[in-house]
Parts: structure tokens; sequence; C-alpha cells
């Protein structure tokens, strides 16, 4: 099994900040480390009619098992991208995860709902992003950044140029 080296990483970080599918990314690697990247991915490519079902299946129950903050969220988004249960009816904000992530960790930023940029408060009107101590690691952060958005009725999706 190939594992996530750094080169895997940007790829993966791009293809789920832009809402790209790469066929090799996923497979044959463990998603574990990754569930909150993956998932991401994995709902952009079933919009877009790619075969990723076996894949976004077992995505789905590993974000069920594992059960960190922003798991539930993402599994929700999933199961309906499979077409397992009906939409979140969250609205959609073209947000980067790792920088609400920062905010977060850092405090005294806003978050534009229209836009989905994160700016510092004194600059800008937004939804203030609540200060916290954050989990450990890139995936649990994303995650508790996606718990977070879920609760002011958003969903990450990928940001466009």
């Amino acid at each position: 099994m190939t594992e996530w080296g750094e080169a895997a990483m940007a790829r993966l970080r791009a293809a789920a900040h832009r809402g790209l599918w790469e066929a090799d990314l996923l497979r044959g690697r463990s998603l574990s480390p990754v569930l909150q990247y993956a998932g991401d991915v994995l709902v952009a490519a079933l919009a877009q009619g790619r075969d990723v079902r076996s894949l976004a299946l077992g995505c789905l129950d590993e974000l069920t098992k594992r059960d960190l903050p922003g798991d539930a969220e993402l599994a929700d988004e999933l199961a309906a991208a499979l077409g397992l249960r009906a939409p979140t009816g969250l609205a959609p904000l073209p947000v980067d995860l790792g920088a609400v992530a920062a905010a977060m960790d850092d405090g005294f930023q806003v978050l534009d709902p229209e836009r989905g940029d994160v700016l510092p408060a004194d600059e800008a009107d937004g939804l203030p992003v609540p200060p916290g101590v954050l989990p450990e690691g890139e995936d649990a952060r994303r995650g508790a950044a996606r718990a977070w958005l879920a609760g002011e009725g958003f969903r990450p999706v990928p940001r466009g140029l």
C-alpha cells in the first residue's frame, strides 16, 4: 500500500480545494489518515459522475467509525452524494477549511458568508470565527472547522478561481 508522502498530500490538498478527481490519488492508499480530504474529493467525484462508489462507501464507513469532530457532517454529505440519504440542507459555501481552522486557532477573525473568505475582524464584517483549542493533525483540524461551519448552517464546497 502506498503511503501519504508530501507530494501525494500536496496533490490531495489541491484536489480537495479545487474539487477535482484524480483516479490514482486515493486508490491503493489508506484513507484513514486523510478522511476529511478524501471525503471532499469523493463528494466532488460523485457529483462529476465518476465511478468511485466503492471508495466512497469505504470512506463513509471509516468516517462513521472514527467519529471525530466534522466526521458526522462529512459522512452526511458523502451519504447524500451516494444517494443513501437526503441532502443536508446546509448552504454551500466556497471556503478553505484550512483557513477556517487557522482562524479558530488564532481568533479575532471573521468569515465572509457570501464569498467564504477568512478576514481579520477589524477589516470586515461577517461571522466571527470562535477561537478554540483544536485537535492535533491537519485532518482533525479540518474536521473541527467543518463541524463549526455546519453549526452555522454551511457546508464547504470547492473554491473556484
